[in-house]
């Protein structure tokens, strides 16, 4: 199984790099806690070759706007609903797809801390069973330290991303934890209307990490 986590405040990047990663996969599933499952869909199929599925805990609410894939979970302060959700998901997908969860932070707006660890650890044991992979975001700063280090505790590698104000915005990424010894452990990128554009040996190790269950 290969697992990610990406923590960084608002606007540091988190979903761009979800993105930077799609097209090493076939099929997607996208849990999303913070936009409506047309939203993710508008983004993500102009631009990306892919099966995707959504698991949409944001809406509530089923509308004529969704598709046969967008799985609306009405009731997210339900957590047995939400896993139920994805899990009816991932029998139908199968195996070697990337699960994208964003963002964690939007079930920690109703669920304590230990129910949503338990909750992360259940989807990893599923993901590491169905030789996929997959990519979580946590919003920094959002959270008290024993909520952010308790997630942190679940994944294999963690990444931080930071943006700076000087006289121009710079963009950092930062490893906090890896499976493997990587350098550089902190640099620069960068993001454009092209998407993001990370150091190349930073750029691979995370795709080396998302594909090692392939290998």
């Amino acid at each position: 199984m290969g697992d990610v986590l990406i923590i960084g405040e608002p606007g540091t990047g988190k979903t761009r790099m979800i993105f930077k990663f799609l097209p090493d996969f076939d099929k997607v599933v996208w849990i999303t806690t913070i936009k409506s499952a047309e939203v993710i869909r508008r983004t993500i199929e102009p631009n990306f070759d892919v099966d995707l599925w959504i698991v949409d805990t944001h809406t509530w609410v089923r509308r004529s706007t969704h598709t046969e894939r967008d799985v609306i979970v009405s009731n997210p302060i339900n957590l047995n609903e939400v896993s139920l959700a994805i899990g009816r998901v991932l029998d139908l997908v199968g195996e070697g797809y990337l699960l994208a969860f964003d963002s964690i932070s939007g079930l920690l707006l109703y669920h304590a801390t230990q129910r949503v660890v338990h909750f992360l650890r259940n989807i990893l044991v599923r993901i590491e069973s169905d030789k996929a992979s997959g990519i979580f975001t946590l919003v920094k700063n959002a959270h008290d330290v024993y909520t952010e280090t308790s997630v942190s505790l679940m994944f294999s590698n963690i990444i931080e991303l930071e943006r700076r104000f000087d006289d121009s915005v710079k963009r950092y990424i930062k490893l906090v934890k890896t499976f493997g010894y990587i350098e550089p452990e902190f640099a620069e990128f960068t993001i454009d209307s092209e998407g993001i554009h990370l150091p190349k040996p930073i750029e691979d190790f995370i795709r080396d990490q998302l594909k090692r269950t392939f290998a």
